[in-house]
C-alpha cells in the first residue's frame, strides 16, 4: 500500500479493537481520551445523582480537592474501563486532597459498575493496596479492583443514601398520581 495514511488507519483498526469490546454498547467509552473520560464520569455522576433526587453539584473548578458534591459530601470520582484480565485500574488517586469518599466507576463492555471507599479506608489500605503511579513519588496512586469487587449501578441509589442521607422527596406537584381502579 503506497498511501501512508490508509496504511496507518488499517493497522490502527487491526490493533485497536479488543474483541471483548468490539460491537459492545460501551465501546465508545473505551476509546475516549483519558481527560474526556474524566469529564464524562463527573457529568454522569452529577446527572445520575440528580435524577435519583440527590442534590449533586460538580466542583466549579477543574482543579480541586473533589469532583462532585452529593448532599454536601465531597466525592473524588474515578473511572476505569475493564482490562483484558477483567480488572479495573483507577488511576491518580490522591490522599492529600480533601474529599470524603472515592467513587470508582467501572465500565465493562456492557455494564456500568461502581464502588465507594472512605478516604480513611484508602489511607489504611482497607480499600485495597494503593500503588504509587511513579517511581520514587508518593502523591498519586492507583487502585486495581477485580470486577467482583464492584457493584452493579442499579445499587447506586441505596449505597449513596447510606453514605449521604436520603434523596430529595418529590414535591406534592411532582408526585405520581396513583388512582385506584374503579369497581364495577
Amino acid at each position: 500500500m503506497n498511501n501512508p495514511l490508509k496504511l496507518l488507519i488499517k493497522i490502527a483498526k487491526e490493533k485497536h479493537i479488543d474483541p471483548k469490546w468490539a460491537g459492545k454498547p460501551l465501546y465508545l467509552i473505551k476509546i475516549l481520551a483519558n481527560t474526556s473520560k474524566g469529564d464524562l464520569v463527573e457529568d454522569f455522576v452529577t446527572d445520575y445523582s440528580n435524577a435519583l433526587k440527590f442534590t449533586a453539584v460538580k466542583n466549579p473548578t477543574r482543579q480541586g480537592d473533589y469532583d462532585v458534591k452529593i448532599n454536601s459530601q465531597k466525592f473524588e470520582v474515578k473511572m476505569a474501563t475493564e482490562d483484558i484480565s477483567g480488572n479495573f485500574q483507577f488511576n491518580h488517586i490522591r490522599l492529600d486532597y480533601r474529599y470524603d469518599w472515592l467513587l470508582c466507576i467501572g465500565v465493562s463492555p456492557s455494564k456500568i459498575l461502581f464502588q465507594v471507599y472512605s478516604k480513611g479506608d484508602l489511607a489504611t489500605n482497607k480499600a485495597g493496596t494503593l500503588v504509587s503511579m511513579g517511581r520514587g513519588q508518593n502523591s498519586s496512586f492507583k487502585l486495581t479492583k477485580p470486577k467482583s469487587a464492584l457493584r452493579p449501578i442499579s445499587k447506586f441509589k441505596r449505597k449513596i443514601q447510606s453514605l449521604v442521607g436520603r434523596s430529595r422527596k418529590l414535591t406534592h406537584k411532582k408526585r405520581l398520581k396513583i388512582t385506584k381502579p374503579k369497581r364495577r
